[in-house]
């Protein structure tokens, strides 16, 4: 790998990354270039659409394929399940030396817990009105978004998106869509016979098929207020929880993800779904 000098100032998820230097990893449009990360990854982003990252979210592999077209250089981002943040320097090639990298522990530039900030956000000061559904109020002039949120979850459920695995089940319950936000009720539901510690839920908008080789794309969905969300599921018990999101809409081959991750375990659950 060619070493090139980056210094790296920004700031991400809460800690500091140092400085340090990133190496080059080559790949092209003929052959797989394979790395192998010390922990299952969970998130893999590249820089520019002629470079595709590819890994098995469902299955939560160490194993990841990356491949390009010729173009720019560009950037390659990794974040595994414990939480150290990868980054490397991709660049196109004809003839490849190295087609497999076995990446070190040592290699991380930071990880992304050092100063891990609550899941609950703080809700925003400007008070909305939720006028879609009928059903939610007539009137709910003066009221914040946890009101609308509270009001929701006592709502009857409209929906049954669900994904399951190993005894955990996460699914979308109802959907309500304001002027400018997107209300999103979700369940997670625990029967595995083990305690459910939550890590994170992220929500992505994505593009593409990853298990092919046209380009993939995701979109991190932030949320303006997470209500309800429960730090732990009991086993035999359920958590019914409210995301609001800045309203978004999906063009052709787009679709919402939803990607569940445990604290303390190799647990995940992924529900994809086009809306």
């Amino acid at each position: 790998m060619k070493k090139i000098v980056v210094v790296i100032i920004a700031l991400v998820w809460g800690g500091a990354l140092e400085a340090k230097e990133l190496d080059t990893i080559y790949a092209n449009e003929k052959m797989n270039t394979a790395l192998f990360f010390p922990e299952r990854i969970r998130q893999g982003i590249v820089g520019n659409s002629n470079f595709i990252f590819t890994f098995n979210r469902e299955d939560g592999q160490t194993l990841g394929f990356l491949k390009a077209t010729k173009g720019e250089d560009s950037n390659l981002l990794v974040i595994t399940t414990d939480g150290n943040v990868y980054s490397y320097i991709i660049s196109y090639a004809e003839k490849l030396d190295v087609l497999n990298h076995f990446i070190e522990l040592s290699e991380r530039i930071g990880n992304e817990n050092r100063s891990k900030p609550s899941v609950t956000k703080t809700p925003v000061s400007v008070e909305r009105q939720l006028v879609v559904r009928k059903e939610i109020t007539q009137e709910t002039k003066g009221s914040a978004l946890s009101d609308n949120c509270q009001k929701l979850l006592q709502l009857p459920e409209r929906k049954n998106i669900t994904k399951r695995k190993k005894g955990v089940s996460l699914s979308i319950k109802n959907i309500v869509y304001e002027e400018d936000l997107v209300y999103l009720q979700m369940e997670i539901k625990n029967t595995s016979g083990i305690d459910f510690e939550i890590d994170a839920l992220e929500i992505f908008k994505v593009n593409g098929n990853q298990n092919k080789k046209s380009s993939y794309q995701e979109l991190q969905l932030k949320p303006i207020e997470v209500h309800n969300l429960p730090e732990i599921v009991k086993n035999g018990g359920v958590g019914r929880f409210v995301y609001v999101l800045p309203k978004f809409t999906f063009a052709d081959n787009e679709k919402l993800m939803i990607q569940l991750l445990e604290s303390k375990g190799s647990r995940s659950l992924t529900l994809m779904r086009r809306l």
